[in-house]
């Protein structure tokens, strides 16, 4: 399964490639500083934490190895350039503007302290202005130019719908960050909606959709399961992950941690869970039966 996944991120290309080489080195960002935090034993949590570097690294590279394998279902060349450019560039230019501020000491993320944390902390904001309009562009060019089974096609157009709402979110977040800062003077320590909503988690899980459902995909178009029942898995998994967004987002809204929803939304949320462990394991089964197929012929 490894392999497959593996197989299918692997870049076509210099545009791709580019993409890819941005995302690796974002991961590798990542894990170095997993190392740091390790051996420095500072605190997880707090405005000036290896988190971030160690967050935001792996979030974007993971979400740049994931608009490969978008690509590679794609047709018009000439559109690649900008939304990889757009998309790496400027993801490992946040990155390393976050690492730079925790080298020294400082808060990334709302920091007025000095002209100079102001100019990083706007020049983020830029850097993440440049990676929406990355993902805005994908959005349009998939809808037109997607290829690929129905199975992708569905994994992929609702990753990135994801991620366009996560950016929405992220709006917000900035906002409520701005009106601390305005409200206190000092940078906040943590960023809820409300009294206690779960920010941050709504924005994760959709910055995460597109990984979900695209490492389903590559399984499923692995499996020799018929089309239809393929695309009926990835259909439930694809309502389920939905669902289960849609109640933490709706939760973080009203102010409530997510682990304190109403029941509405925590049934909806445990159906979308159900959902998206019923699309792996139907994949997971199915591979189970190939392989031992495989091993009889064989």
């Amino acid at each position: 399964m490894v392999t497959q996944v593996w197989t299918a991120v692997r870049p076509h290309g210099g545009a791709q490639r580019f993409l890819w080489w941005c995302g690796t080195l974002l991961l590798a960002s990542a894990v170095a500083h997993s190392v740091v935090a390790v051996v420095d034993g500072t605190p997880w949590l707090g405005s000036v934490s290896w988190r971030k570097p160690i967050v935001f690294g792996a979030s974007f590279g993971l979400l740049a190895w994931s608009v490969v394998w978008v690509l590679r279902n794609m047709q018009r060349r000439w559109l690649r350039w900008p939304v990889v450019v757009l998309l790496g560039g400027f993801s490992v230019f946040e990155v390393a503007l976050i690492s730079m501020q925790v080298w020294r000491g400082q808060p990334s993320h709302f920091n007025n302290t000095s002209p100079f944390d102001e100019k990083v902390f706007e020049l983020m904001g830029q850097s993440v202005l440049a990676v929406a309009a990355a993902i805005g562009l994908l959005l349009v060019w998939a809808v037109f130019d997607l290829r690929g089974s129905a199975v992708v096609r569905v994994a992929a157009l609702a990753g990135i719908t994801a991620q366009v709402v996560a950016g929405y979110i992220g709006t917000r977040l900035i906002a409520e960050g701005d009106a601390v800062v305005a409200a206190t003077g000092h940078v906040p320590e943590d960023l809820v909606f409300g009294a206690a909503g779960s920010a941050k988690l709504a924005h994760a899980i959709g910055i995460h959709g597109i990984q979900v459902l695209a490492v389903l995909a590559i399984l499923l178009e692995g499996t020799r399961l018929a089309p239809r029942a393929r695309l009926s898995a990835m259909l439930i998994a694809t309502v389920g992950y939905a669902g289960a967004y849609t109640a933490v987002t709706l939760t973080a809204y009203d102010g409530r941690p997510w682990t304190d929803p109403t029941v509405l939304l925590g049934v909806l949320g445990l159906f979308g869970v159900v959902g998206v462990a019923v699309g792996y394991l139907r994949a997971l089964m199915a591979r189970d039966v190939a392989d031992e197929r495989t091993v009889v012929v064989a």
